[in-house]
Parts: C-alpha cells; sequence; structure tokens
C-alpha cells in the first residue's frame, strides 16, 4: 500500500512539475563542432560583467538570468548567449529593441532576425544570441543548426498580448516595441528625466510608428494602468516632469499639447486607465483646440 502511494506522489508530482528549460546542443550537433568550454552563468547582479553599458535595458525588461555555452570547429568559435527574462513579454520587448530591422533567415522556424555575424532568436521567455565571431559566410548553417536545437528543447508560451494596445490602422509594420521604464523609452522618445511614465519596471507600454494615406507621420505610446486612479497619477507625474525642451502649448481636463525643440508638436492624454501620448507631429493635433 505505501509503495502504491508513493508511486501516486510521484506521477502526481511530475505532472505538476514545470518543463525542463532551454538546453545546449551536445558535441556532435554539427560535424566537427564541440563545446569548447563548460556554461558560464551569470545573474542579474553579474550581468554588468557581460555586457558593457547595455545591462540597464536587461534588468528594466526583467532579466532572470544568462547562461553562454561556446562551440568551436572549421578553425573557428561560435557562442550562444541565451538570456531568460521573467516572461515571454519580457523576452519580446528585449528582442525588438535589439534586432532592429528584423531579417529572418531561412531554416529557423521560430521568431529571429540576423545575419553571418549574429542570429536573435526568440521563444517563449528566452531572447537568444548566435554569435559567429569570424563572420564567416560557411558558417551560417551551423548557427542555423544550433538555433533549430536549441528551440527545439524550448517549450511553446501563451501569445504575447501587450502589443495588442496599439491601433492596427496605419501602424508602420516592423515599428513596434514594448517599453518598461526610462531605458526603453529613450529608444523612443525624451519626455522626462527618470521613470518618467511610472512603469516601474512592472508594467509594459507599448509604441510604434504611424503613417496616413497623406503621408502624415507620428509616434505613439501607450500606457495602460491597473485602473484610473493609478493612470491619474502617473499623468499627473508626467505632467510635472516633463523635459523643460518640451514646452507647453495648450492644457485642459485630462491633456496637454506641447512642442519640441524641432518645432514638432506632441500631445499627451488620459483615455481611462490609459495615458495616449502621440509625438512628433509636423501639425497641431486638430482633435485639441489652439
Amino acid at each position: 500500500m505505501k509503495v502504491l502511494l508513493v508511486f501516486t506522489l510521484l506521477a502526481v508530482l511530475a505532472l505538476t512539475m514545470p518543463l525542463a528549460g532551454m538546453e545546449f546542443p551536445a558535441d556532435g550537433f554539427a560535424s566537427g563542432w564541440k563545446r569548447s568550454r563548460p556554461v558560464e552563468t551569470f545573474v542579474p547582479t553579474a550581468l554588468y560583467n557581460v555586457i558593457d553599458g547595455g545591462a540597464e535595458l536587461f534588468l528594466e525588461m526583467g532579466f532572470v538570468d544568462l547562461r553562454i555555452q561556446k562551440y568551436e570547429g572549421a578553425g573557428a568559435e561560435i557562442a550562444v548567449e541565451a538570456y531568460r527574462m521573467e516572461n515571454a513579454a519580457a523576452a519580446l520587448g528585449i528582442y525588438l529593441l535589439k534586432c532592429g530591422r528584423e531579417i529572418p533567415l531561412a531554416g529557423i522556424a521560430e521568431r529571429n532576425s540576423g545575419d553571418r555575424f549574429q542570429v536573435a532568436l526568440l521563444k517563449d521567455d528566452y531572447f537568444i544570441f548566435i554569435n559567429n565571431f569570424s563572420g564567416r559566410e560557411e558558417l551560417l548553417p551551423i548557427m542555423t543548426a544550433l538555433a533549430q536545437r536549441i528551440s527545439a528543447t524550448i517549450s511553446v508560451g501563451k501569445p504575447v498580448g501587450e502589443l495588442d494596445i496599439l491601433p492596427a490602422e496605419n501602424q508602420v509594420p516592423g515599428s513596434a516595441l514594448l517599453l518598461r521604464g526610462p531605458y526603453s523609452l529613450q529608444a523612443v522618445y525624451t519626455l522626462g528625466d527618470g521613470d518618467i511614465l511610472q512603469l516601474e519596471g512592472k508594467r509594459f507600454a507599448a509604441s510604434a510608428a504611424y503613417r496616413d494615406a497623406s503621408g502624415s507621420s507620428c509616434m505613439l505610446i501607450v500606457a495602460p494602468y491597473e485602473d484610473a486612479a493609478v493612470a491619474a497619477k502617473a499623468f499627473a507625474h508626467l505632467r510635472r516632469g516633463l523635459d523643460p525642451y518640451l514646452r507647453v502649448q495648450a492644457a485642459g481636463d485630462g491633456y496637454f499639447v506641447f512642442q519640441d525643440f524641432q518645432n514638432l508638436f506632441g500631445a499627451a492624454e488620459m483615455n481611462g486607465r490609459q495615458i495616449r501620448i502621440t509625438v512628433k507631429l509636423a501639425q497641431w493635433p486638430a482633435r485639441f483646440k489652439r
């Protein structure tokens, strides 16, 4: 009876335990290629020792740990950097900020972008760089093989919905970004010092470029909050801490319009539990009185 109980408990435990995380390919994943050294692991406090000047962005977005595995073969070395983020949205956020213009490579099913020097790979809560230090073109199939083998060990998670707050109409393809604090916001626009949108490293805002049929363009930032009261507090903080180079031209209940040093216009407004900020407008935003 006790033996049966033990086996039953083990079976339940097996069903409830999470699947194993990402695994690096073993020696021989491709002919003549093997691991050149043991895996190196870095926790958040050690990330500054690995990324020169870029650790802040990873930490803001939700970095958990980094594992690096290096391989050697054909007289060259390839290094795999596997960044585990706290969730799939955090991984997507860092991927979008790091990959630049997305150029997918043939033979890799998961979302990716890269060339013969570096491949950026995204799957669930992992953001992965595969670095070819030599840049030799003939090593691209090895990089592809690594991407295929690694992604096969990562379970498919839930779809990321944090970009869905952005309007789809007139959105410029490939321009959407996720923001989680001052470092990621810098990639879009300077609104003020510090965590000006009060994202606090836990809320995701989204941004994208827009262009209509007339050729008019702008950037839109949408920041959602738990409720209208939290959004109002963040909006007041934005208004008080607005960058001095942004000159407020008009203000009303739940909105203000400003002009930047390039004489382009912007507008910030409350919309329920969201703050919506439109910037880089060539003309005064028509929906607000001048």
